[in-house]
Protein backbone atom coordinates (compact mmCIF):
# COMPACT_ATOMS: atom_id res chain seq x y z
CA UNK A 1 0.00 0.00 0.00
CA UNK A 2 3.04 2.20 1.14
CA UNK A 3 4.95 1.31 -2.15
CA UNK A 4 1.13 2.10 -4.43
CA UNK A 5 0.79 6.14 -2.81
CA UNK A 6 4.95 6.43 -3.51
CA UNK A 7 4.58 5.61 -7.13
CA UNK A 8 1.12 7.97 -7.55
CA UNK A 9 3.44 10.87 -5.22
CA UNK A 10 6.30 10.02 -8.06
CA UNK A 11 3.76 10.02 -11.30
CA UNK A 12 2.27 13.94 -9.80
CA UNK A 13 6.05 15.18 -9.86
CA UNK A 14 6.77 13.66 -12.83
CA UNK A 15 4.10 15.02 -15.03
CA UNK A 16 5.23 18.30 -12.92
CA UNK A 17 8.42 17.63 -15.07
CA UNK A 18 10.39 16.45 -12.06
CA UNK A 19 13.37 14.69 -13.72
CA UNK A 20 14.51 13.51 -10.77
CA UNK A 21 11.07 11.96 -10.02
CA UNK A 22 11.55 10.03 -13.15
CA UNK A 23 14.48 8.38 -12.25
CA UNK A 24 12.89 7.16 -8.81
CA UNK A 25 10.20 6.25 -10.37
CA UNK A 26 12.12 3.75 -12.45
CA UNK A 27 14.07 2.57 -9.93
CA UNK A 28 10.86 2.03 -7.10
CA UNK A 29 8.71 -0.15 -10.00
CA UNK A 30 12.13 -1.75 -12.18
CA UNK A 31 12.35 -5.06 -10.16
CA UNK A 32 8.52 -5.95 -10.59
CA UNK A 33 8.35 -4.59 -13.74
CA UNK A 34 11.12 -7.25 -14.66
CA UNK A 35 9.07 -9.69 -12.64
CA UNK A 36 5.98 -9.21 -14.75
CA UNK A 37 7.83 -9.00 -17.88
CA UNK A 38 9.51 -12.38 -16.94
CA UNK A 39 5.95 -13.46 -16.73
CA UNK A 40 4.77 -11.74 -20.11
CA UNK A 41 7.54 -13.39 -22.13
CA UNK A 42 7.16 -16.95 -20.32
CA UNK A 43 3.27 -17.01 -21.75
CA UNK A 44 4.27 -15.13 -25.10
CA UNK A 45 6.49 -18.18 -25.75
CA UNK A 46 7.21 -17.62 -29.12
CA UNK A 47 8.91 -14.40 -28.57
CA UNK A 48 12.97 -14.35 -27.84
CA UNK A 49 13.41 -11.47 -26.27
CA UNK A 50 15.28 -10.77 -22.47
CA UNK A 51 12.63 -8.83 -19.63
CA UNK A 52 15.13 -6.20 -19.45
CA UNK A 53 14.65 -5.57 -23.26
CA UNK A 54 11.05 -5.53 -22.76
CA UNK A 55 10.82 -3.14 -19.48
CA UNK A 56 13.02 -0.96 -21.31
CA UNK A 57 10.88 -1.12 -24.80
CA UNK A 58 7.56 -0.83 -22.90
CA UNK A 59 8.59 2.43 -20.61
CA UNK A 60 10.24 4.15 -23.70
CA UNK A 61 6.38 3.62 -25.00
CA UNK A 62 4.78 5.11 -22.17
CA UNK A 63 7.42 7.40 -21.47
CA UNK A 64 6.92 8.49 -25.15
CA UNK A 65 3.55 10.16 -25.08
CA UNK A 66 4.32 12.74 -22.93
CA UNK A 67 1.00 14.80 -23.11
CA UNK A 68 0.04 11.71 -21.41
CA UNK A 69 -0.83 12.06 -17.15
CA UNK A 70 -0.64 9.17 -15.46
CA UNK A 71 -3.37 9.62 -12.29
CA UNK A 72 -1.82 6.28 -10.16
CA UNK A 73 -0.33 3.41 -9.93
CA UNK A 74 -3.20 1.26 -11.14
CA UNK A 75 -3.23 3.72 -14.06
CA UNK A 76 0.60 3.29 -14.75
CA UNK A 77 0.92 -0.97 -14.29
CA UNK A 78 -1.75 -1.02 -16.98
CA UNK A 79 -0.11 1.01 -19.21
CA UNK A 80 2.57 -0.61 -19.38
CA UNK A 81 1.19 -3.92 -19.55
CA UNK A 82 -0.36 -2.54 -22.79
CA UNK A 83 2.91 -1.55 -23.74
CA UNK A 84 4.39 -4.50 -23.41
CA UNK A 85 1.75 -6.55 -25.11
CA UNK A 86 2.09 -3.97 -28.08
CA UNK A 87 5.82 -4.94 -27.70
CA UNK A 88 5.47 -8.46 -27.73
CA UNK A 89 2.97 -8.21 -30.94
CA UNK A 90 5.50 -6.17 -32.69
CA UNK A 91 8.37 -8.08 -32.04
CA UNK A 92 6.35 -11.30 -32.92
CA UNK A 93 5.35 -10.18 -36.20
CA UNK A 94 8.76 -8.98 -37.14
CA UNK A 95 9.98 -12.17 -35.98
CA UNK A 96 7.71 -13.77 -38.10
CA UNK A 97 8.75 -12.61 -41.53
CA UNK A 98 10.82 -15.15 -43.47
CA UNK A 99 13.52 -12.50 -43.56
CA UNK A 100 14.09 -13.17 -39.96
CA UNK A 101 13.80 -16.49 -40.48
CA UNK A 102 10.83 -17.84 -39.73
CA UNK A 103 9.74 -21.32 -38.93
CA UNK A 104 13.26 -21.63 -37.47
CA UNK A 105 13.96 -22.09 -33.24
CA UNK A 106 14.81 -18.95 -31.41
CA UNK A 107 17.18 -19.17 -28.61
CA UNK A 108 18.76 -16.90 -27.16
CA UNK A 109 21.63 -17.05 -24.96
CA UNK A 110 20.75 -15.43 -22.19
CA UNK A 111 17.25 -17.75 -22.04
CA UNK A 112 16.09 -21.19 -21.93
CA UNK A 113 14.49 -23.43 -24.64
CA UNK A 114 10.33 -22.48 -24.74
CA UNK A 115 8.29 -24.70 -23.46
CA UNK A 116 4.70 -25.31 -24.28
CA UNK A 117 4.75 -21.73 -25.86
CA UNK A 118 2.11 -19.90 -28.09
CA UNK A 119 1.97 -19.35 -31.39
CA UNK A 120 2.13 -15.89 -32.55
CA UNK A 121 -1.17 -16.65 -34.10
CA UNK A 122 -2.79 -17.90 -30.80
CA UNK A 123 -1.05 -14.17 -29.57
CA UNK A 124 -2.39 -12.22 -32.35
CA UNK A 125 -6.44 -14.15 -31.88
CA UNK A 126 -6.21 -13.15 -28.34
CA UNK A 127 -5.09 -9.51 -29.36
CA UNK A 128 -7.97 -9.49 -31.69
CA UNK A 129 -10.68 -11.00 -29.15
CA UNK A 130 -9.45 -8.60 -26.60
CA UNK A 131 -9.57 -5.44 -28.77
CA UNK A 132 -13.34 -6.35 -29.27
CA UNK A 133 -13.62 -6.81 -25.52
CA UNK A 134 -12.16 -3.27 -24.60
CA UNK A 135 -14.97 -1.84 -26.53
CA UNK A 136 -17.59 -3.03 -24.58
CA UNK A 137 -15.84 -3.27 -21.28
CA UNK A 138 -12.89 -1.55 -20.98
CA UNK A 139 -11.91 -2.53 -17.39
CA UNK A 140 -12.45 -6.24 -18.56
CA UNK A 141 -9.88 -5.61 -21.19
CA UNK A 142 -7.22 -4.15 -18.32
CA UNK A 143 -7.57 -6.97 -16.13
CA UNK A 144 -7.33 -9.19 -19.26
CA UNK A 145 -4.12 -7.24 -20.01
CA UNK A 146 -3.10 -7.29 -16.26
CA UNK A 147 -3.99 -10.85 -15.77
CA UNK A 148 -2.67 -12.29 -18.72
CA UNK A 149 -0.10 -10.52 -20.83
CA UNK A 150 1.51 -8.78 -17.36
CA UNK A 151 1.27 -11.75 -15.28
CA UNK A 152 -0.18 -10.40 -12.35
CA UNK A 153 -2.07 -12.52 -9.49
CA UNK A 154 -5.36 -12.17 -8.70
CA UNK A 155 -4.68 -11.27 -5.13
CA UNK A 156 -1.98 -8.46 -7.01
CA UNK A 157 -4.87 -6.95 -9.38
CA UNK A 158 -7.31 -7.03 -6.48
CA UNK A 159 -5.00 -4.61 -4.54
CA UNK A 160 -4.23 -2.53 -7.31
CA UNK A 161 -8.11 -1.67 -7.97
CA UNK A 162 -8.67 -1.84 -4.11
CA UNK A 163 -11.20 -4.65 -4.86
CA UNK A 164 -12.14 -7.92 -3.62
CA UNK A 165 -10.23 -10.75 -5.21
CA UNK A 166 -13.48 -12.72 -5.21
CA UNK A 167 -14.73 -10.08 -7.72
CA UNK A 168 -11.73 -9.52 -9.55
CA UNK A 169 -11.99 -13.63 -10.10
CA UNK A 170 -15.48 -13.19 -11.31
CA UNK A 171 -14.73 -10.64 -13.97
CA UNK A 172 -11.84 -13.02 -15.13
CA UNK A 173 -14.36 -15.59 -15.95
CA UNK A 174 -16.68 -13.15 -17.77
CA UNK A 175 -13.35 -12.13 -20.00
CA UNK A 176 -12.38 -15.52 -20.28
CA UNK A 177 -15.20 -16.71 -21.67
CA UNK A 178 -16.03 -13.49 -24.36
CA UNK A 179 -12.43 -14.25 -25.65
CA UNK A 180 -12.45 -17.95 -26.02
CA UNK A 181 -16.21 -17.06 -27.90
CA UNK A 182 -14.25 -14.33 -30.13
CA UNK A 183 -10.93 -16.08 -30.81
CA UNK A 184 -10.73 -16.72 -34.24
CA UNK A 185 -10.23 -20.79 -35.09
CA UNK A 186 -6.34 -20.98 -34.61
CA UNK A 187 -4.73 -22.94 -37.77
Amino acid sequence: MRERRAITTLLGAVAEGDRTAEGELYDLVYAELKRIARSTLRRSGSVTMNPSTLVHEAYLKISADAGRELNDSNHFYSLLARAMRQVILDVGRSQATVKHGEGLLRVDLTTSLPDGDRSLEHLIGIDQALQKLEVIDRELGDLVELHFFAGLAFAEIARLRDQNERTVRRHWETARAFLLDHMAPIG
